[in-house]
């Protein structure tokens, strides 16, 4: 029976969407979002980073690569990545949105997946 089946799959939905609002790495990940957003370092070394990679850009849309000008501006970009990626902060974030990512694909992947040629969780690594 058709209704049948939509009722087991909406309340599979249902049940698969609380305990995605429940689960510590997403909730913990949510919070460090927050955490990030509101610290002025973190603001601040993001900007400059910001600000860096477009000076970058535009200094490669008059000099070459290997100018000493674009060569400089790429190590302040680099050190400025450095500084932004080894904020304590942002460490744990990384360290926790890259497995959150994974389960989303992979969830992506099996509800979606034979819709595809191509899965998202494979691709990725």
């Amino acid at each position: 029976n058709v209704a049948v089946m939509n009722e087991e799959i909406i309340k599979s939905v249902e049940s698969l969407a609380k305990a995605l609002k429940e689960d510590s790495r997403i909730l913990r990940l949510n919070q460090l979002e927050e955490e990030l957003s509101s610290n002025p370092e973190v603001i601040e070394l993001s900007k400059k980073k910001d600000t860096l990679e477009r000076e970058y850009e535009t200094i490669l849309s008059y000099a070459k690569k290997d100018s000493l000008e674009a060569k400089s501006c790429e190590k302040a970009l680099y050190e400025a990545k450095l500084a932004l990626d080894s904020h304590p902060l942002v460490q744990e974030y990384n360290s926790l949105y890259v497995p959150v990512r994974d389960l989303y694909m992979e969830m992506d992947d099996i509800l979606f997946g034979p819709f595809r040629s191509k899965t998202l969780s494979h691709e990725a690594k």
